[in-house]
Order: structure tokens, then C-alpha cells, then sequence
């Protein structure tokens, strides 16, 4: 049974667009028939994060569960019932293709619905925190020939705008003073500002890494995420930064899912989906291992 770590994603998605009434307490009893709701709950969040084998038995259960929705939710709004059912099948489909089925299968339009799901998306795979004490991301704006003094810490009033061609930028973390073992750096692109949802684009348009892991150095009381400015790329939107601190290089094993010795590089969309779910875990699991803080900046062109 093969595993889908970014199920947790698409389910979000569809209930942001559709909605789901039913508690997942029984839509879990539903798939997987232990003699109690509570003993099938756990398993449906393993199913969701990729725990647990997606059988063709339980992924047909779900597609009927999700087109009885999509069915009901065209006709409460006076539509015709569903003309082409979710396969099982669909539910590996990458992300953004699977958004766009359910989209066009419930014949969403309303802006308000959508937006909805965008930001839905967009807390899932931008897990940035509030700032603790004094750690904070920081944005770099760069003129070619001088930097600007207005670079903007996670939580602070607005964000770092940059226009291409004519600003370079740069990443770093404020507040510590001491380097950490190794960081991962993860760039969501908001691409509502020219007229898109993110599932309208590709997955590599929106979501983009720093070569990860990277092990950054401690310069004049920063740490810089990157070696040097460099040019904004001409694609504008608004960016979500977010960046892991790992203080342990033991705990890799339990973060990256690529493996402990993987080269530095960029994570595709399935390894992106496994990587925040264990990033979560291990910060619930131990707090003081991994320091996480986000920050923002737009990009006009």
C-alpha cells in the first residue's frame, strides 16, 4: 500500500472549497470499520500525513465519501449533480491538479471560497511562528550600490518591496549567537497579487528552496541564510520566508525525508509535503531542537 504524505494538503484543500459536515471520527469508521469512531481516528491522520498505505479499498471508500459531497454541494446551490465523479485514483495526483479537479468538479467560482483555500494552502505550507524573544527572519534590500536601512523582521509592519531589476535581497536570522547545526529555507509565492491562485501555476512557480540543508554563519551579529545579496527574480507576487534552525545535526534524521547524508538541494513536492509534517512534529516533540520564523516581501516587476 503505497503511502500519499500529501493527502493532509488536498484534504484541506477540498474542505476549504466544499466543506465537509461529517466528523472525521466517522468518516475514519467509515473507511476503516473498528468497532469504535475513537479507535479509527488515529488511523485517518496517519492515512493523511502519509503514515499509513493507501489501499484502493479505502481510497475508493474516500472518493465515494468526497462525490456524495461534491453531488450535495451542486445541488444546494441549485446546480446540476455531479457529472464526473473523483476516481480513487485522483487522489495522487500532485496538489495543484488535485485542487484544480475539485475545483472544476464543484464548480467553485466565488472569489471568497477561493481565497479561502489559497490562505488555507498557503498556513500549511508557510508553518512560519510568531517571533520569540529576539529571533526574527529578516528581509535584506539592496540597491547596487547600497543597502537600504529598511530590512523587516518577521511581525513587524508591513513588507520589504522589492522591484526587479533594480533591488538584489537577501535572508538572514537576527536575535542568536551561535550557529546552527544546519537550516532549511523554504520560499511560498502568493500569486494573488497578479491575478492567480497558486494552483492556477505550477508547483515549482510557487514554492521554492534555498539549497537545503545549508549551514549558515554567524556575520556581524547575523545569520546569513545566504552568502550575498542576489537579484530578485522577475517573478512578482508576494513571498512567505520560512526558515528552520536545526541546533542538533542527530535530529536531521528526524526532519529531513530525504535522508541524514542527502546533499543540499531542493525538495519536490512530496518531500516538501513530509518535511513540514515532520517539522511540526518535531517541534511538538522538542521545542528547544529546531527554531522556526518566517517573514515576508513582495516582488513587482
Amino acid at each position: 500500500m503505497a503511502t500519499t504524505p500529501g493527502l493532509y494538503l488536498k484534504w484541506r484543500a477540498f474542505r476549504e472549497l466544499v466543506g465537509m459536515p461529517m466528523p472525521e471520527a466517522e468518516i475514519a469508521f467509515r473507511l476503516f470499520g473498528e468497532t469504535k469512531w475513537e479507535s479509527s481516528a488515529p488511523k485517518f491522520s496517519k492515512l493523511l500525513y502519509g503514515d499509513y498505505g493507501f489501499s484502493l479499498d479505502t481510497a475508493t471508500e474516500l472518493a465515494e465519501i468526497v462525490n456524495k459531497r461534491l453531488d450535495v454541494s451542486l445541488r444546494a446551490r441549485g446546480l446540476p449533480g455531479l457529472a464526473e465523479p473523483l476516481a480513487p485514483s485522483e487522489f495522487t495526483l500532485p496538489l495543484y491538479d488535485f485542487i484544480r479537479r475539485i475545483q472544476s468538479a464543484a464548480r467553485i467560482e466565488d472569489g471568497e471560497t477561493l481565497d479561502r483555500a489559497q490562505d488555507a494552502l498557503l498556513g500549511d505550507l508557510a508553518p512560519g511562528v510568531n517571533p520569540q524573544g529576539t529571533v526574527r527572519l529578516v528581509i535584506e534590500k539592496f540597491a547596487a550600490d547600497r543597502s537600504f536601512d529598511g530590512f523587516l523582521p518577521s511581525g513587524g509592519d508591513g513588507p520589504v518591496v522589492f522591484e526587479a531589476g533594480r533591488h538584489k535581497g537577501r535572508i538572514a536570522v537576527q536575535g542568536i549567537d551561535r550557529e546552527p547545526a544546519m537550516a532549511y529555507t523554504l520560499l511560498a509565492r502568493d500569486t494573488r497579487p497578479i491575478g492567480h491562485r497558486c494552483w492556477e501555476l505550477s508547483w515549482a512557480e510557487t514554492i521554492l528552496w534555498l539549497p537545503s540543508p545549508s549551514r549558515p554563519r554567524l556575520v556581524e551579529g547575523k545569520l546569513l541564510l545566504m552568502p550575498e545579496a542576489a537579484p530578485v527574480q522577475p517573478k512578482p507576487g508576494r513571498f512567505l520566508a520560512t526558515t528552520a534552525l536545526l541546533w542538533e545535526a542527530d535530529s536531521r534524521r528526524l526532519l529531513d525525508p530525504r535522508g541524514a547524508d542527502a546533499e543540499p538541494g531542493a525538495l519536490d513536492e512530496e518531500e516538501t509535503a513530509r518535511f513540514l509534517t515532520n517539522l511540526r512534529r518535531l517541534q511538538r516533540r522538542n521545542a528547544q531542537v529546531v527554531t522556526v520564523s518566517s517573514a515576508e516581501y513582495i516582488v513587482t516587476v
